[in-house]
C-alpha cells in the first residue's frame, strides 16, 4: 500500500540503550570455546556486542528516558504535544495501554491523546505512518512517537538461535505539521501474513494462557528443533530459513516499488537505513537494490545488536548523527520482520536535532522487581 504525506516534518530524535554490554567472545562456552567459529560468525553475520537491560527495566523505561532527552534538549513545550504513540512488542502490562503510563510520567496535557501500537521490526515505520496520517489530516499538529523494545528479556542465553542476535533500546521521534513548505514523504507497506508463525511466541497471550495447573507443564516442556536447539512454547520461535527467504524475496521489491512510486532517482537518496537484522542481511538487501556499504551501514548491529522496533532510529543516531544535524538528507528507511511485513518510507531529514546514542539513566523513582511486587501487594490490600 502506497501513501504520500506533504506536511509532516521530523524535527528531532533520540535513542537510548542499556549500559550492560555482552560480547560474543564472552560466550565462547556456547560454541565449544571455538574462537575460530566465533570469528567466522562475526565476519559473516556481524555478531559482536549487544546491549541488554537489567531485570526490571522495560521498553517504556527506555522510551521515557529518550523522550525526556528530546523534550529537554529541544526545549519542547509539553502542553503542545497533541498525541503520544508508543510502539512496543513487550509491554509492561497487557492492559491498559502503556502509553497512558508514559503520558503520566512525562507530565503531558489532558488534551494529549495516547495509544499503543503492537508491532515488531516494522514498528518505527508503522509509527511514522500513523503519526503522519494524524498530522496530514490536521487532526493533530505535534506528535511524540516512542518506539522501543527489550527482545533480550526472558531469552535463555543458551539459545544460540535467538540470544546472540537481539539487543534492547528505546527511541523518541518528534513530528510536527509544517504549513510553510511542502515536505514530501512516501510510504510502502506490504503484509505477507501467511508467514505470521515464522517469528512468534506461541504461549504469550490468551490463545495458550497459563492455567496454573498441570497443563502448564506442556508450555514449559523443552522441545528439540531440527537444528538441535532447545525451545519451549513460552519462548520466541524463530524460523530463520523462512524469515531469510521472506526477507530476500519481499524486501528488495518493496524498496524498488517505493522508489518508483516516489519518482525519486536512486542516486538522490543519501542513505538506505535498513532494519538491523544482521550484517549479512543488510549487505545483501542493499546490494540487490543498488546501494553500497557506505550508503547502507550495518555498524549499529555489530555494536548494539538487533534492536527490533527501534533499530532504524538507532542506526540513524549511531551512523549519521552529524549528517542529519548539519545537512538536508533524503533517507530511505525499511523495516521488515514478524507479521510477516515490510514497511518502507522515504524521508527528508533537514538539520534535525539528533541526540546520538545515550546510555539509559533510570528514573530516581524506578522500582526494582521486588519493590514493584511489594507496591502492588500493598495497593491491593489497601495499605
Amino acid at each position: 500500500m502506497f501513501s504520500k504525506f506533504q506536511h509532516v516534518k521530523i524535527k528531532g530524535m533520540s535513542t537510548v540503550v542499556p549500559e550492560k554490554e555482552i560480547n560474543i567472545y564472552d560466550e565462547a562456552k556456547y560454541y565449544g570455546n571455538n574462537i575460530k567459529k566465533i570469528d567466522r560468525m562475526r565476519k559473516i553475520v556481524g555478531f559482536h556486542k549487544r546491549r541488554v537491560v537489567e531485570e526490571g527495566t522495560t521498553a517504556s523505561d527506555l522510551c521515557i528516558n529518550a523522550a525526556d532527552i528530546l523534550i529537554k534538549e529541544m526545549k519542547l513545550d509539553r502542553n503542545q504535544i497533541d498525541a503520544i504513540i508508543f510502539v512496543v512488542q513487550r509491554p509492561d502490562h497487557s492492559s491498559p495501554a502503556n502509553a497512558y503510563y508514559i503520558h503520566n510520567k512525562l507530565g503531558l496535557s489532558e488534551n494529549c491523546i495516547a495509544f499503543d501500537i503492537r508491532q515488531g521490526c516494522t514498528g518505527w515505520v508503522y509509527g511514522l505512518y500513523t503519526a503522519g496520517s494524524l498530522i496530514e489530516s490536521k487532526a493533530v499538529k505535534n506528535v511524540l512517537l516512542l518506539a522501543g523494545d527489550t527482545p533480550s528479556s526472558g531469552v535463555d542465553p543458551a539459545d544460540r538461535n535467538v540470544a546472540p542476535v537481539f539487543g534492547d533500546g528505546g527511541s523518541a521521534t518528534f513530528l510536527e505539521y509544517c504549513s510553510d513548505e511542502i515536505n514530501d514523504s512516501y510510504f510502502n507497506i506490504t503484509v505477507k501474513s501467511e508467514g505470521y508463525e515464522a517469528i512468534i511466541k506461541p504461549a504469550s497471550g490468551y490463545r495458550l494462557p497459563f492455567l496454573y495447573n498441570e497443563k502448564d507443564k506442556e508450555l514449559t516442556e523443552w522441545l528439540t528443533t531440527p537444528t538441535g536447539n532447545k525451545e519451549r512454547l513460552v519462548d520466541l520461535h524463530l524460523d530463520g530459513i523462512a524469515v531469510f527467504n521472506f526477507t530476500m524475496n519481499c524486501v528488495p521489491p518493496n524498496i524498488e516499488e517505493l522508489i518508483e512510486y516516489s519518482k525519486i532517482n536512486k542516486e538522490d537518496i543519501d542513505y538506505l537505513m535498513l532494519h538491523q537484522a544482521n550484517k549479512q542481511i543488510v549487505q545483501t538487501i542493499s546490494s540487490r537494490v543498488g546501494f553500497n556499504d557506505e550508503k547502507a551501514p550495518y555498524f549499529s548491529f555489530e555494536a548494539l545488536g538487533n534492536q527490533s522496533i527501534c533499530s532504524i532510529p538507532t542506526a540513524i543516531s549511531f551512523n549519521i548523527k552529524d549528517k542529519v544535524q548539519e545537512n538536508k538528507n533524503k533517507i530511505l528507511c525499511c523495516g521488515f520482520g514478524n507479521g510477516l511485513a515490510v514497511a518502507s518510507c522515504v524521508l527528508n531529514l533537514d538539520k534535525i536535532y539528533c541526540s546520538g546514542i545515550r546510555n539509559y539513566k533510570p528514573d530516581e523513582n524506578h522500582k526494582s522487581r521486588e519493590e514493584y511486587i511489594d507496591y502492588w501487594k500493598k495497593k491491593i490490600k489497601g495499605e
